[in-house]
């Protein structure tokens, strides 16, 4: 008999059943997920993320990275999600001297939260016209169709470029000092400048800092601020995307670099010609929380995918650690076959397959 050819639960083994209150949401794909209030409404926000970041991958960590953040503050069992009901497009647009936010502050534009045009020290030398925030996001919580609290993104840049066009890299202190400054005059913006927004109303602020460097394209979240009352506390962050294989990987998780070389050698057994297994993987402070692996193959019929796809389920036993969120895909002349995945304190595999 014909194995079942699709095996639903990549991305939801259950709907929840708890409710935020709210008149209109969907189901949320598991009991640690956001519940979407419908119907929804885009924002016209996105064209200005888009222009500003073209990396869709990274556009995307920016925005799911903030929502796994705010869990800590902003529970997916009480409240639900918009997105950008108050940050619109015009609000955050600096082009040809608007006055938006991701503009420079200046008498022109007294809420700009990118540095002045005169000197910007960044504890590596001094830098003019300083462009350090780059992008903004917003989610906005609500239960009972009750504002709850809201979560800002800041995308920030870890290096500025010098007038004879090196590059020079931010001191951790000296950004720390920007973010708490820039953290506070947002919070106390967003109080200000939107009646909906009371002073009862929380405010978490988190930085996404770019990193140039990092070969994976991506930096990571590097600071958090969280304001209600009137009072503000910051806390640091570190989050970090390597290559796999790399020597970073190798560094930051001997163990697991040693679990993927066999994991890949048990896997080139199978089909061992031109069948290829790279990935990428994030750290948070330094402890391995998710691996994204993808096995390209070239030419292969569909019996020969399937058994990659079989021998990739029984072989992820090799990955020991229950706390790291782990995803196969598997690609077959640049289209997706199969996906595999493992959650985090789970032993079972979830597998989607068109075989």
């Amino acid at each position: 008999m014909r194995k079942n050819k699709l095996v639903l639960g990549l991305l939801a083994l259950c709907l929840c059943a708890c409710s935020t209150g709210n008149k209109n949401q969907a189901n949320a794909l598991d009991e640690d997920s956001y519940q979407a209030i419908l119907p929804y409404e885009s924002s016209d926000t996105r064209s200005k993320h888009v222009g500003l970041i073209q990396n869709t991958d990274l556009r995307v960590e920016m925005e799911s990275g903030l929502m796994d953040l705010s869990k800590k503050y902003f529970s997916p069992t009480t409240v639900g999600y918009k997105t950008h009901q108050f940050l619109d497009y015009d609000e955050l647009d600096a082009t040809d001297g608007s006055r938006g936010l991701l503009g420079t502050v200046r008498d022109g534009n007294p809420n700009g939260l990118n540095p002045s045009a005169e000197e910007f020290d960044t504890g590596n030398g001094i830098v003019t016209n300083a462009t350090i925030l780059v992008d903004l996001y917003e989610l906005d919580w609500y239960t009972n169709d009750n504002l709850k609290g809201i979560s800002l993104g800041l995308v920030v840049n870890g290096e500025l470029s010098a007038s004879d066009g090196s590059s020079v890299e931010i001191t951790d202190e000296k950004m720390q000092n920007y973010l708490e400054v820039t953290f506070s005059k947002l919070a106390s913006y967003m109080h200000e400048r939107f009646n909906e927004i009371n002073k009862n109303i929380p405010i978490f602020i988190a930085a996404y800092r770019l990193d140039d460097s990092n070969t994976t394209g991506k930096g990571g979240y590097m600071y958090e601020g969280y304001y209600k009352g009137g009072q503000g506390s910051f806390t640091s962050l570190s989050q970090e995307w390597t290559l796999v294989p790399s020597s970073r990987f190798t560094d930051l998780d001997s163990s697991a670099a040693t679990e993927f070389a066999s994991f890949k050698e048990e896997i080139s057994r199978v089909l061992p010609d031109n069948t290829y297994i790279t990935g990428e993987a994030k750290f948070e402070s330094k402890k391995l929380k998710k691996l994204n692996l993808t096995i390209t193959a070239h030419g292969k019929t569909a019996g020969e995918i399937l058994a990659v796809v079989e021998d990739v389920k029984d072989q992820m036993d090799t990955f020991s650690s229950k706390k790291c969120d782990y995803l196969i895909t598997v690609l077959n002349d640049d289209t997706v076959y199969a996906l595999i995945e493992r959650a985090s304190g789970s032993s079972e595999c979830n597998v989607i397959s068109k075989i």
